[in-house]
């Protein structure tokens, strides 16, 4: 029971001093304590779906930071996504949500016309880049650049290297849909190391952001078809490009699907993680610097944090900056509902990637590199912002 769940907490406030929303707005009832206090309030009745406890609970990241440190190990991510499916529940998801994730998500061909569509008919003034592409329907939305053509479109199913390692790779929508050129270092990376790669046709979202709307009936089918087209009893591996991506599928579907995708989610490595654990290879080290942005969700929430610094570090002089794994800003729907606290965030991150002193930043999630590209180039800083996987990439051509 939920309720129990709640009654758990002994409201220490130790979770104050890890939560970046918190620690943004400096607001009780924003902070982790704050969130639990409210939602058992609504439970024992209390308390009614007032805006203010609706923004609260939609304002959390689910970054886990909170239960990292919890002394008790609440789970409050997990508590704040039951909140999130009680308000959808209670109040319904809104009509365009739930058609795009119930309907377009679910075909590929659709989604696509709609993206398309979407990018050549919004106007948005948002400083705020989408990266999270299913929510292109929200008024707030901005598009980032679509490709050409998707990744899924343009390379074959199966890509033999005649190695001994076998991985299914998930790509995310950003990816697949915009920052292809991450797919095409990743899938030239793989191959040249000896992994024969496996891209389904028909994988789909991972179903996020349908999380952060609490529609669990539609994550729960996209989670259903991505685990049945990555076929996990046929790989190695299934490899993931993206932080959101990857702890969806290694941390939500678990939740979502329960004992049946327990063997999935064991399998699910981000692509760092996978090369670092399994792939023997030499690197030329260039004569570049390098420092490198934690994504929170791949940090935490996928347990990836030395592998792409040992990667990196082969790869070009490796600089550590300070509060590397403080958010960039755009974590869960952040940027779309609060661009001020995305921008109040980016700031600090900006000047903590300057101050290292880097010539090129890289990170593990799309959506962070498009952010700080985006705003190095309206602050006209001269850096790069790469995949760890594009540095690797190349230092193996080099």
């Amino acid at each position: 029971m939920l309720i129990d769940e709640v009654k758990e907490c002994s409201k220490c406030g130790k979770c104050r001093s890890v939560c970046p929303i918190f620690q943004e707005l400096n607001d009780e009832v924003m902070s982790p304590r704050g969130r639990i206090s409210l939602i058992e309030s609504l439970l024992e009745g209390g308390l009614s779906h007032s805006e203010k406890y609706i923004e609260t609970v939609q304002f959390c990241i689910r970054c886990t930071r909170c239960s990292s440190v919890c002394p008790l190990g609440i789970e409050v991510e997990n508590i704040v996504q039951s909140a999130r499916n009680m308000l959808a529940e209670k109040l319904g998801i809104p009509e365009a949500g739930r058609e795009v994730f119930r309907t377009t998500l679910l075909d590929p061909v659709a989604f696509r016309s709609a993206l398309v569509n979407a990018a050549s008919s919004i106007s948005s003034e948002s400083k705020v880049p989408l990266w999270q592409l299913p929510l292109f329907f929200h008024e707030g939305a901005r598009l980032p650049e679509l490709a050409a053509e998707t990744v899924l479109d343009r390379y074959p199913e199966h890509m033999e290297s005649g190695g001994k390692h076998r991985i299914a790779l998930f790509l995310g929508c950003l990816i697949n849909q915009a920052s292809t050129h991450i797919a095409d270092s990743a899938i030239a990376v793989l191959n040249k190391l000896g992994v024969d790669v496996f891209l389904p046709k028909d994988q789909l979202c991972c179903g996020a952001p349908a999380l952060s709307f609490g529609d669990k009936a539609a994550a729960r089918e996209l989670a259903r078809r991505n685990v049945a087209a990555l076929r996990p009893d046929e790989f190695d591996a299934v490899v993931t490009l993206c932080s959101m991506g990857g702890v969806t599928l290694k941390r939500d579907y678990e939740q979502i699907l329960g004992d049946d995708a327990e063997e999935f989610a064991s399998k699910v490595y981000d692509i760092s993680g996978f090369i670092d654990k399994f792939i023997d290879y030499e690197a030329h080290r260039m004569d570049m610097s390098v420092t490198y942005h934690d994504s929170i969700y791949l940090k935490l929430g996928m347990e990836t944090e030395a592998e792409p610094r040992r990667i990196l570090g082969k790869c070009a002089r490796f600089i550590e900056m300070a509060d590397a794994d403080k958010s960039c800003g755009t974590e869960g729907t952040l940027g779309l509902f609060h661009p001020e606290i995305s921008m109040k965030m980016v700031d600090a991150k900006i000047k903590a990637i300057v101050e290292s002193g880097a010539d090129v930043v890289a990170a593990g999630s799309p959506g962070c590199i498009l952010f700080l590209k985006e705003q190095f180039a309206e602050r006209g800083i001269q850096k790069e912002v790469l995949h760890t996987v594009q540095i690797l990439q190349k230092s193996l051509e080099s």
